[in-house]
């Protein structure tokens, strides 16, 4: 029995890190300086992708790979490098699930071209007029220059097409140079099955995306949970303590992951808080250790979950179906209380 529950385990998490590498490719295409390097940092959160203040910096594309999502900066197109009649057999554009058209001052008309080529095949493009912080006219108001940009995009690629205003100049709040709301407008470009990666992936500058970002590492443990059935596995209690751990240490990070967090996280400033305890309690180097065997004790009524001691004095448990439920739903908990405290610490100075 032991060894049939070992090739289950072994089988199921082979089956999810196959669901993990499958992953939401992203490729942004626009005129050399637009901004799209520092765009992909934006929604990463983090320094990803090499950023030049040159104008044809991009001469090959930039790949950027995360967790679940990889970005893609190409080149521009129809340019002396890259002409037209090369441009698709060079970089197979066709492959990406979503596409952004990043633009800063007017639109070009060899990306208006690209986009009639893509747009043709059924995919999908969001168009982002970024450095936004540089719109001024003195004959008219802000939202009058939007609008006409506006006007003018939907004159060259028709109006059903989305435009979002961004900045990555960190001198305003996220909130308030478009970031947000290009996340949420590429979610909703993107298909249901893929709208939950996305999401887990993409920076929350607001409490609303990290409420988002919790409903996604909620359902993600769902998947993992049917995921699990599905490959014939009900984790056995006691039956292999280190399976057991192999089998947390991936939901973890995954859930992890979603948050954004590393397995050490700490306050930007400030004392650790309550939330950190805990996680370091529970997951300290991915082991089963004291804080989970607490956690069950504490959760368990009857054989709910089961706790037993191995050779070494090493506290480790054995876990149900049930049990393991527990653990990803306490551990989502306590990352989205970490993940809260970080964004308003982060909101107060200045960084979101």
């Amino acid at each position: 029995m032991a060894g049939d529950y070992k090739h289950l385990a072994s089988q199921f998490l082979q089956a999810w890190q196959r669901e993990r590498d499958h992953k939401i490719k992203i490729c942004l295409f626009g005129q050399p300086g637009a901004g799209k390097s520092s765009l992909i940092n934006e929604l990463a959160g983090q320094r990803v992708a090499r950023v030049s203040q040159a104008t044809d910096t991009t001469r090959e594309a930039q790949i950027v790979e995360c967790p679940d999502v990889i970005y893609v900066d190409l080149p521009g197109y129809d340019t002396s490098l890259f002409p037209e009649n090369a441009y698709f057999s060079t970089f197979n554009p066709l492959q990406y699930d979503l596409f952004l058209c990043v633009f800063a001052g007017k639109l070009h008309q060899a990306d208006v071209d690209f986009f009639g080529k893509i747009a043709r095949t059924g995919r999908v493009c969001l168009f982002v007029r970024n450095k936004c912080d540089g719109l001024y006219d003195p004959s008219c108001s802000r939202e009058e220059l939007e609008a006409k940009i506006r006007r003018d995009l939907h004159h060259q690629v028709g109006p059903r097409e989305t435009l979002v205003f961004t900045s990555c100049r960190r001198n305003r709040p996220a909130g308030e140079r478009g970031i947000p709301e290009l996340e949420r407008a590429m979610g909703a470009l993107l298909p249901e099955a893929q709208r939950d990666r996305f999401f887990r992936h993409a920076k929350a500058y607001t409490e609303e995306a990290l409420q988002v970002k919790r409903r996604a590492a909620e359902r993600s443990l769902k998947k993992f949970m049917m995921l699990a059935a599905a490959n014939g596995l009900n984790p056995v209690i006691g039956m292999d303590a280190a399976l057991d751990s192999q089998i947390l240490k991936s939901l973890y990070r995954a859930i992890r992951e979603a948050f954004g967090l590393s397995e050490k996280e700490v306050l930007p400033q400030g004392p650790a808080s309550q939330a950190v305890k805990k996680l370091a309690e529970g997951v300290t180097g991915e082991r089963v250790t004291k804080g989970i065997t607490w956690l069950l004790r504490k959760k368990a009524t009857g054989k709910t979950a089961k706790v037993i001691p191995v050779i070494g004095g090493a506290a480790v448990m054995g876990f149900n179906a049930a049990s393991l439920y527990y653990l990803g739903q306490k551990y989502i908990d306590d990352c989205y209380t970490y993940a809260l405290e970080r964004l308003q610490a982060e909101i107060r100075m200045g960084d979101a």
